[in-house]
């Protein structure tokens, strides 16, 4: 910039005599002071206090040794600039407020006394005053965006914190969950072998449906141990020791949400099967939480839930005809738990709002386990 404005200086001078042809030529002294002048514009940025005050300096001494407050416009041009830079640079305000002002106020009233302009002297300031006050509010600006950015990354790190929290507390629920599973095949098992112990010689058939049912039920308990090598569960308080609920229990949840004031449609779509424990639970978790949901944030008063048995898999499908909101305002832990229950059977989860209105929660679960 400080060399862009002294080519023009010099083209301006030279070929026109003067400034706008008012006066000769400057006199050869002046292209120091015009150097002076422009050339502190090089450092605006890091040094803006400094430049102005040397601009003002230059100015002045213009003023006084030749009567003229410059014979260049790009001078008196590169001077507005110092004072825009003042303002938007400097972290003094009162030092560059004071310096924006002298750069009107000095060169004006030596020029007053040398020519009677029939002017107020000092009135030439409120040019300089206004490229500060440009500067300054644009310094405000941009330390209000740099704030916005600051605070949104800060919220984005607090955000991911509290998912990250999330995801720990919901995997130790399903691992609290999957153990009361692993724990409950066990004790069945033992109960089942010292059964077939005592009736092996005297009733071989019953001991043989005990040593069954241990097989089936021994295997469950493979397949949910595998599962729950899967949850990081940390160190976690005793689980409670009520049996866990699972889609047996559907229509007590749903006449609770009833209750509650939710109107809800269940539909099964194929043959009801038995589910090994922990993906029964998962299923009915999944299901309570998305009712759970509509009934906090759908602002609707009508539901459907759908169970699809197809083939290998099994559908959950839950929809809502309201706002078509997140079922998490917030801290997403709703969409978290379920996310993360779906992903510990392998399964799919999908959730967002309907084209014709409302919220769906989708989930997709395979039923390997249950063979």
């Amino acid at each position: 910039m400080a060399l862009g404005l002294g080519l023009l200086t010099v083209l301006e001078l030279y070929p026109l005599h003067g400034f706008n042809g008012w006066d000769l030529s400057p006199p050869a002294l002046w292209p120091v002071l015009a150097t002076a002048a422009i050339a502190p514009l090089a450092w605006r940025r890091r040094h803006p206090l400094a430049a102005l005050g040397t601009q003002v300096v230059a100015e002045t001494a213009t003023v006084l040794l030749f009567h003229h407050l410059g014979f260049s416009g790009f001078v008196l041009t590169g001077l507005l600039i110092g004072a825009y830079s003042a303002g938007a640079h400097s972290e003094n305000r009162a030092w560059s407020l004071a310096l924006a002002l002298s750069a009107g106020i000095l060169p004006d009233v030596g020029y007053s006394l040398t020519r009677w302009m029939g002017g107020l002297p000092g009135s030439y300031a409120v040019i300089p005053f206004t490229a500060w006050l440009i500067g300054h509010a644009v310094r405000a600006q941009r330390r209000q965006v740099a704030g916005l950015r600051e605070r949104a990354l800060r919220l984005e790190r607090e955000r991911d914190a509290t998912a990250r929290a999330a995801v720990a507390e919901e995997r130790a629920r399903i691992a609290r969950e999957l153990h009361d599973v692993v724990a409950h095949a066990v004790s069945v098992m033992v109960v089942q072998t010292e059964a077939a112990r005592r009736m092996l010689r005297r009733r071989p058939d019953e001991a043989e449906a005990a040593l069954r049912t241990v097989s089936s039920t021994g295997s469950e308990a493979l397949s949910e141990l595998q599962h729950l090598l899967g949850v990081l569960a940390g160190d976690v308080n005793q689980a409670a020791l009520e049996p866990a609920p699972g889609l047996g229990d559907l229509d007590a949840l749903v006449e609770r949400v009833r209750a509650a004031g939710l109107l809800v449609a269940v539909h099964l779509d194929g043959e009801l099967r038995p589910l090994p424990r922990g993906l029964d639970l998962t299923a009915y978790r999944i299901v309570q939480e998305a009712l759970t949901n509509v009934l906090k944030h759908a602002g609707t008063s009508r539901a459907t839930v759908c169970l699809r048995f197809d083939g290998d898999c099994l559908g959950i499908e839950v929809t809502d005809t309201g706002r078509g909101v997140s079922g998490s305002n917030g801290t997403g832990r709703g969409l978290v738990g379920m996310r993360e229950r779906v992903a510990a059977y392998g399964g799919e989860l999908q959730a967002g709002p309907r084209p014709e209105g409302g919220y769906t929660v989708r989930a997709r679960l395979p039923l390997e386990v249950a063979g």
